[in-house]
This record gives C-alpha cells, sequence and structure tokens, in this order.
C-alpha cells in the first residue's frame, strides 16, 4: 500500500488504517507501506532494514500489546513535504490496563517512489519523558 499525496488529510487516514492493521493484528498489511529498503529505529531494538523485517518487527509488537490488553492509538501533528521526500510528526499512546500509559513520539520520513507514490523511507520513534517522575 501507499498513499497517493502527501497531504495531511491523506496522512491523516493513513494513521487510522495503520492503527486499525495494528488492531487487527495485520503486520504485513502494516508494512505494505513501507519502501523495499524502508529503515525503522525503535527504542531497545537495533535498525531493522528493509520491509520483510519490518513486518517481523510488527508482528512481534502486535504480540506484545496484545498479551498486555494495549490499545494503541496514533495522533499526527505535521506534515511537510518538498519534491519527493516529505516528513510526518506525531505521537503514539499506548494504553495498558494493568500499566502506565506510554508515549512515544515519532518521525517518518517518506519518499515519492518511481510510480509517484509515497511510502515510507524511514520510521523513528523515541520516548517522550515521563512528565510525572
Amino acid at each position: 500500500m501507499s498513499l497517493a499525496s502527501l497531504e495531511h488529510e491523506e496522512v491523516e487516514q493513513f494513521t487510522h488504517e495503520f492503527e486499525a492493521l495494528f488492531n487487527a493484528g495485520d503486520a504485513a498489511g502494516m508494512a505494505s507501506y513501507y519502501a523495499e529498503d524502508a529503515r525503522l529505529l525503535a527504542e531497545h531494538a537495533p535498525l531493522v532494514r528493509g520491509r520483510e523485517a519490518i513486518e517481523r518487527f510488527w508482528r512481534e509488537a502486535i504480540s506484545r500489546a496484545r498479551a498486555a490488553d494495549a490499545v494503541r492509538t496514533i495522533r499526527l501533528d505535521e506534515v511537510t513535504s518538498s519534491g519527493d521526500l516529505g516528513y510526518a510528526l506525531g505521537v503514539v499512546v499506548v494504553r495498558i490496563p494493568s500499566g502506565p500509559e506510554l508515549t512515544t513520539k515519532y518521525a517518518t520520513i517518506w519518499q515519492r517512489d518511481a510510480d509517484g507514490r509515497w511510502r515510507l523511507a524511514v520510521d523513528s520513534s523515541s520516548p517522550n519523558p515521563n512528565p510525572n517522575p
């Protein structure tokens, strides 16, 4: 899958679809938004390279979330593009019934492929500091 444009409304729709794929346990659907040679950077994990490895990453993340009864939501804050590159910034909140609420900020870099469609090239996230230590 891919996006036809990197307009805010289309990326906002993507966040809802990506959330739905996560909640449905569809790691392959999630990975289909990434470029073949995409990179994913996540806390406590080595650099993940390539769509197949990214699918495995999401499959494991989904499994952990389901085991914890976690609910994950994505908020898009900003989208910008110029030429064949763009980025999106936002926040992911994971609510765990028997644990803390985890907030992560993310930055994604999107690239327009030869077919004119937008795909994720880099997906990077890091935890927000706990405001109440």
